[in-house]
């Protein structure tokens, strides 16, 4: 079977490389990881592309069976191409998690999460399943790890998927509360008028180092990388007589304040501290 690859990351192209299938052209899009690592991986020709218009214009000069997508931010028109397989891997358990930042939205809304096989057509991850692995959400995970564990996963759903020779595992039934997700700017700011877990679950969601949740102390804009609920009784009493959204302290890149009853401690905070002083507010 002749392949062709477009993506834009390395993970499963790896695996197709590796099992030495045969790979006609690689369709990398531009400005991504894949553009950077992909001299390293093979021999094989490869484009760069920035539009649906010249990846399409490219897959017209291209002979191949089989095509995997694994990263491809385009809905092909795969109805009216030319006859062949078009396979997509997916970092979710599909139907759950449609959309382009499925791993974040596992984060954020507490979701297992994983990897599905799939076959492409005019929806959004909306095709039959081949194959999937799914990984449980755990609150011991943040979203740098969370992506990791989803790059193995598809590898696994990849492999699995060759080993079925593409074979439709179960058409995508719905069943009522899966999630589309595509990360906006709100869901990366904190405004404190959130519950504790929400924004627990926003900082974990974009913890990673190129992220970060936002939010206001001290009149001062500051980003995090990391939360935590204090359970420790000495701190809790010490701070029994602060209000909400009082700072309690402040300590290299840490701030400890009281919210709702409970203890929140900020650390990787990014930015100015300086200001922010003992028993000042949160959000202001």
């Amino acid at each position: 079977m002749k392949y062709v690859f477009v993506g834009n990351r390395k993970f499963v192209l790896e695996e197709m490389i590796r099992q030495n299938l045969s790979i006609q052209h690689i369709f990398v899009v531009a400005n991504t990881h894949l553009q950077r690592d992909i001299k390293e991986l093979a021999n094989t020709s490869f484009s760069l592309v920035s539009s649906k218009k010249e990846l399409l214009a490219g897959l017209e000069e291209v002979e191949y069976d089989c095509l995997i997508s694994n990263g491809c931010p385009f809905i092909l028109p795969v109805d009216k191409m030319k006859s062949a397989k078009y396979i997509n891997i997916h970092p979710s358990y599909l139907p759950d998690l449609r959309g382009v930042d499925p791993v974040v939205g596992a984060m954020l809304f507490q979701r297992d999460f994983g990897a599905t096989c799939h076959y492409m057509d005019s929806g959004i991850d909306t095709g039959d399943i081949i194959q999937r692995v799914k990984i449980p959400f755990t609150k011991d995970l943040d979203i740098a790890l969370a992506y990791q564990l989803s790059f193995i996963a598809e590898k696994e759903a990849f492999n699995l998927a060759l080993e079925a020779n593409f074979e439709v595992f179960q058409a995508q039934k719905n069943a009522g509360n899966e999630i589309y997700y595509k990360r906006s700017p709100k869901d990366q700011s904190i405004t404190f008028e959130e519950s504790n877990q929400e924004i627990l679950n926003k900082i974990r969601a974009f913890s990673n180092l190129s992220q970060g949740a936002y939010f206001k102390a001290g009149g001062k804009d500051l980003k995090c990388h990391g939360a935590i609920i204090l359970t420790n009784d000495y701190v809790k009493n010490a701070m029994s007589s602060l209000g909400n959204l009082e700072v309690f302290l402040v300590y290299e890149d840490v701030i400890i304040f009281k919210k709702d009853d409970e203890v929140i401690k900020l650390y990787n905070v990014k930015g100015d501290l300086s200001e922010l002083a003992v028993h000042s507010k949160m959000g202001s």
